[in-house]
C-alpha cells in the first residue's frame, strides 16, 4: 500500500502542494490528472525521493524513506519526467548497469533485458546504439525497460505515453493492464486520457495544489458526463471565450 498523508511543498512564497492525502492499494492504478504546472511532477519527485516534502509523510507498505530507503527502492520502479538514461551508453549497456544497481545475476539481467527490448522496441538492433542517438520515443522506451527490469512492486510513471507512437502506446497499455496484480500498484501521471483511462482504477485530480477529487473510477464516472467533461468541470469550470481570438480566426 502506498500512503500519502498531509504532504506540503512550497517553492519560495508559492505553495505547490497542500495537504495531499491519498492511498493506493495493491492491485490499483492511481491516475493523477492536472493542468500544466499543477504540481504533478513535484508530487512524482517526492514519491521517487528526488525531492523532500516540507511536511507530511509518505509510506510504502509501512516503510518510510527516513528509515527504510534501500528497502523501498528495491521494490520501486520510476519513470521520471526527465529520463536519467545515460546518453553515452547503448540501450543494452544501460540495462546492464541498472541490473548491477539492483544486484541482479548477470544471466538473469540479460534474459530480462532481452525480453523487455523485444516487447517494447520494434527493432532490437536499437539496443546496440547509444542512447544519445535515440529519438524521444526510444528514450522513453529504454526508461520504461529500466524501471521494470527488477520487477518492482511499486511502479511510478510520469507521462509514460508522451513521445510514443500509437503502436508503442497500445503495447504499453496492454502491458500495464497485465502488470497490475494483488501484489503491485501503479501511480500514473498522464495527460493522455484515452490511454490512461484504460488502465486506471482510481483517479486524483490536482488543481491549485490540492487534490480536488480522490476516488475510484466508478465514483468519478457516476454522472452522465464523459470522463473528459467531468475532468474539465473541475479543472476549468469557466469556459474560455474563443471570440476573443476573432482577429486570428477570421
Amino acid at each position: 500500500m502506498l500512503t500519502l498523508s498531509s504532504l506540503h511543498k512550497r517553492y519560495g512564497s508559492k505553495t505547490v502542494l497542500h495537504a495531499i492525502e491519498c492511498r493506493v492499494e495493491a492491485g490499483q492504478c492511481f491516475w493523477l490528472v492536472g493542468r500544466n504546472g499543477a504540481g504533478k511532477t513535484t508530487l512524482i519527485n517526492i514519491l521517487a525521493d528526488l525531492i523532500a516534502p516540507d511536511s507530511g509523510s509518505l509510506s510504502f507498505g509501512g516503510l518510510s524513506y527516513d528509515k527504510d530507503e534501500l528497502a523501498i527502492k528495491r521494490n520501486l520502479g520510476v519513470l521520471p519526467d526527465k529520463n536519467p538514461a545515460i546518453p553515452q551508453l547503448t540501450g543494452r549497456e544501460y540495462l546492464q548497469f541498472i541490473g548491477l544497481l539492483h544486484e541482479l545475476p548477470p544471466d538473469e539481467c540479460s534474459r530480462r533485458a532481452q525480453s523487455l527490448l523485444e516487447y517494447f522496441f520494434d527493432e532490437t538492433e536499437d539496443a546496440h546504439k547509444r542512447i544519445g542517438t535515440y529519438s524521444h520515443g526510444m528514450t522513453k522506451k529504454i526508461g520504461l525497460c529500466a524501471a521494470l527490469l527488477h520487477r518492482p512492486q511499486y511502479l511510478i510513471l510520469d507521462e509514460p505515453f508522451a513521445g510514443l507512437d500509437p503502436v508503442s502506446a497500445a503495447k504499453l497499455v496492454r502491458f500495464l493492464q497485465s502488470y497490475l496484480s494483488p501484489e503491485r500498484c501503479i501511480f500514473l501521471s498522464s495527460h493522455d486520457l484515452g490511454y490512461a483511462q484504460k488502465i486506471m482504477t482510481h483517479i486524483g485530480i490536482l488543481e491549485g495544489g490540492v487534490l480536488q477529487f480522490v476516488g475510484s473510477a466508478e465514483e468519478f464516472a457516476s454522472t452522465k458526463d464523459t470522463l473528459e467533461e467531468s475532468i474539465l468541470q473541475i479543472l476549468q469550470p469557466k469556459e474560455s471565450n474563443i471570440q476573443e481570438l476573432n482577429w486570428l480566426l477570421q
